[in-house]
């Protein structure tokens, strides 16, 4: 799930590019596309009142039960549909494939938050979770990373392919089941994954894995490094020196120094930026980094909600590109961007403000996933319409975001 990120309010239907939870520089071609968008854009933010759309955003922030429920419903039934790579409409084999893992790993993510949350849920809830790692196991969902790699991330742990666009993101999976669940089935797979990257990063000069041969993109090591430090919290284990140095590293190198922006894409051989810093993999990043280093995450935060966060006739908007950075163009990593606004970094910034309680933008920020998920109940569920599998798994994960998981003790019984 390479950033692992995609638009979580928009159709499934987008040119070809890297997906936002895989990112890879590529272009939105279709300019009538856009316009159509920016059309919409304009006549919504005039037509529906903003409070009308806001009017849930209380209830979400605090974890309203009722609607957690409903959603979490939804999701189940898209995770309980036989997905493949025909669902999703990217243009590209490759990129369906990244979105169908992604879907798993979010709604996976969304169980468990949801435990945390509502211990009343916990038995379904992680059968569930369960339910989502059988799936990535399955050589369907693997394959993707297979095709690019030339071999499987779990039949090569020995080796030294990364692998961190799958393997970082299912093992934070696995990491989450396991500080749920003490006796995981998963803990040996668990075990191994970790040793696997911890190997990997400590043999790395740049401390970074590669998401792809001679890619590496910073949100998908924030991954890597969330499942290592949920792993510690789920079994007593201790890689706080490799967190720390990790940290160290990225704030020096990796963290643009005049916005304090996570760059999006790092030159696999110098260690420089390759890209420009951005806001859709800056949120996502941080929403990962919360699971191992609450400082750096509220740091990401910070600097996104100053350098990004905007309002717009009162809807919360955030931002693709500092305003420093003049010529940014769209690609699958942002979603469509309308005036300098991306909508993945919109989506991934919900859970940014409520893992670091800014109950007044996250609020602001759902009433544009409302505005544009277009959330249809039915039959006791919730479904956001333009959203398809990885959109609705994506803001179930992001509305659920825990704001005090990094420093909860394992939650078993």
């Amino acid at each position: 799930m390479r950033n692992v990120g995609s638009n979580p309010v928009v159709t499934n239907t987008i040119p070809e590019s890297k997906p936002t939870l895989l990112p890879l520089k590529r272009f939105l071609p279709r300019s009538l596309s856009l316009v159509i968008a920016a059309t919409l854009f304009l006549a919504g933010i005039w037509l529906i009142p903003h409070r009308w759309c806001a009017r849930e955003g209380r209830a979400w922030y605090t974890g309203d039960a009722a609607l957690q429920q409903k959603l979490a419903r939804g999701v189940e039934r898209w995770v309980s549909t036989d997905l493949s790579r025909q669902h999703f409409k990217t243009g590209s084999h490759q990129f369906n494939g990244e979105w169908l893992f992604g879907t798993y790993m979010m709604a996976g993510m969304g169980f468990g938050q949801t435990v945390i949350e509502h211990p009343e849920w916990r038995t379904h809830h992680i059968e569930l979770m369960g339910a989502c790692i059988e799936r990535v196991l399955t050589p369907q969902v693997r394959e993707f990373d297979k095709e690019t790699w030339d071999n499987d991330p779990l039949e090569t742990l020995d080796s030294d392919s990364d692998h961190a666009a799958f393997l970082g993101y299912f093992n934070l999976l696995l990491s989450f089941h396991r500080f749920l669940d003490p006796n995981s089935k998963y803990a040996a797979l668990n075990d191994r994954i970790t040793a696997a990257l911890v190997r990997r990063l400590e043999k790395s000069p740049l401390l970074l894995l590669r998401s792809y041969p001679s890619e590496i993109y910073p949100v998908d090591n924030c991954a890597v490094i969330g499942s290592i430090g949920l792993y510690d919290r789920a079994t007593g284990a201790d890689h706080r020196d490799l967190l720390r140095r990790w940290g160290n590293r990225c704030r020096s190198s990796y963290i643009d120094a005049k916005t304090h922006l996570l760059y999006q894409c790092i030159n696999s051989e110098t260690g420089a930026p390759a890209d420009e810093p951005r806001g859709s993999g800056t949120c996502l990043g941080l929403y990962f980094l919360s699971f191992a280093d609450p400082s750096l995450s509220k740091e990401l935060f910070q600097a996104a909600r100053s350098e990004l966060g905007r309002s717009l006739l009162g809807f919360g908007v955030v931002r693709e590109f500092p305003a420093s950075v003049h010529d940014g163009v769209g690609d699958i990593d942002s979603g469509p961007i309308l005036f300098g606004y991306g909508f993945s970094a919109t989506g991934f910034s919900i859970g940014a403000c409520r893992i670091h309680r800014d109950a007044e933008y996250f609020s602001r920020l759902y009433s544009t996933a409302y505005l544009f998920g277009a959330p249809f109940d039915h039959d006791g569920s919730r479904d956001f319409v333009t959203g398809g599998p990885l959109g609705n798994a994506l803001l179930f994960a992001m509305l659920t975001a825990q704001p005090d998981l990094g420093v909860t003790k394992r939650n078993g019984p």
